[in-house]
């Protein structure tokens, strides 16, 4: 079973987690303008892949999430941030998710209806240009397919 300890149930709210523990327990040893990087480049290096991502630069998978401002410091706007204040998400150069309104005028028909936190999102799960096993399963599809074969499983949704 995948879990952390802190209970957190998506970045942002461990994010905000590490930023308190930082704060009360060690003494701010974690500067505020290092907490992008703790989720950008910093594993991207850790993990040796620092050459296809990590950070916005030529020849670099675009992978991109576009959040909402909360703050004129985006170091503290991104410990501001939920779940619902994702505007969009690219991964290798296509967008894949985000607010309803921009994906229905980028990518009009193409992507599923999802609500987050009460915020209209959309989502594009089904790839028809990949000859992909499974690539043309749409959301709906996949949800289908859990809920049959794990009966015990709570809801899908965010």
């Amino acid at each position: 079973m995948d879990w952390n300890p802190s209970g957190s149930d998506n970045i942002f709210d461990e994010l905000r987690v590490a930023a308190r523990v930082n704060e009360e327990e060690f003494e701010d040893a974690i500067a505020t303008s290092d907490w992008i990087k703790m989720i950008t480049s910093n594993p991207a290096r850790i993990l040796a892949l620092d050459g296809q991502v990590g950070r916005l630069a030529q020849g670099l998978k675009a992978d991109i999430t576009v959040l909402a401002s909360k703050n004129s410091d985006p170091h503290e706007s991104l410990l501001n941030n939920h779940l619902q204040d994702v505007q969009m998400v690219w991964v290798g150069g296509a967008l894949l998710y985000g607010n309803n309104a921009i994906l229905q005028k980028v990518r009009a028909g193409e992507c599923e209806e999802l609500i987050v936190k009460g915020s209209k999102k959309r989502i594009c799960v089904r790839n028809t240009k990949e000859n992909v096993t499974k690539s043309g399963q749409t959301l709906g599809d996949i949800q289908n397919i859990l809920q049959t074969n794990y009966s015990g499983l709570a809801p899908l949704t965010p």
